[in-house]
């Protein structure tokens, strides 16, 4: 082999070395092991009392074309109760303990689900990374680090929740949780519905925690006339 095409070989080898050592040192290093950082999941949950923050909803289907986005704001307290209120219309869900609120201030009336009837709502499941603990986490998921990732400003460990029951496997085969590596709560939350095949996307921006929030913001009470459905 003349002494040129060997040179070449090996400044060709040296080249690809230096590029895959370059990208190794680019991807994101993780720096927390799964213990340590449900330990982390674990003081919040246990000090946590409420929080309060601007919401976004996306949800697409298995192509990844959006089918429904709006957004607003979000409150949720430590006995898991959540209220959220659209921007875009005059509507809030409400959870409080197994039924679901859902208001429509424009046609004056209030659906209420049972969640024990409507087993494949997500609601309860936003709870993840506020109210439920690292430790229940550990009980009911197989959890998987899958790395960090920045979203704007915020350093977030992004966590895959494999359910292990089978009736939580019902509602949502694929959970991913952001978690904000500053706040241990979520920054993003991504849950894939079994029955419908959609994912929803949520993300938190503006969080405030701990705060006293008003007790009537989850109370199931509604505008004089309002029409009550029950489903």
């Amino acid at each position: 082999m003349p002494k040129f095409q060997k040179l070449q070989k090996v400044l060709t080898a040296a080249f690809l070395v230096m590029a895959s050592i370059a990208t190794f040192a680019e991807m994101p290093a993780i720096s927390w092991e799964l213990d340590n950082a449900v330990r982390q999941i674990e003081g919040q949950a246990k000090a946590f009392e409420s929080a309060m923050a601007s919401v976004s909803f996306v949800a697409t289907d298995t192509d990844g074309n959006v089918l429904e986005e709006h957004s607003g704001n979000g409150f949720i307290r430590e006995n898991g109760d959540m209220r959220y209120s659209r921007a875009d219309n005059n509507s809030v869900v409400l959870v409080d303990g197994n039924k679901i609120f859902e208001y429509d201030g424009n046609a004056k009336t209030v659906t209420t689900l049972s969640t024990s009837k409507h087993k494949e709502r997500l609601e309860p499941l936003y709870r993840l990374g506020f109210t439920i603990s690292g430790r229940d986490l550990k009980d009911r998921y197989l959890l998987t680090i899958l790395g960090e990732e920045a979203i704007g400003d915020t350093r977030t460990l992004v966590l895959e929740l494999t359910p292990k029951r089978d009736k939580d496997r019902a509602i949502a085969g694929k959970i991913r949780l952001w978690i904000d590596q500053a706040s241990w709560m979520p920054r993003r939350q991504e849950f894939g519905s079994t029955a419908t095949r959609v994912t929803t996307t949520v993300d938190y921006t503006d969080m405030a925690r701990n705060l006293e929030l008003n007790p009537d913001l989850f109370k199931a009470k509604w505008p004089k006339g309002t029409k009550k459905i029950r489903q």
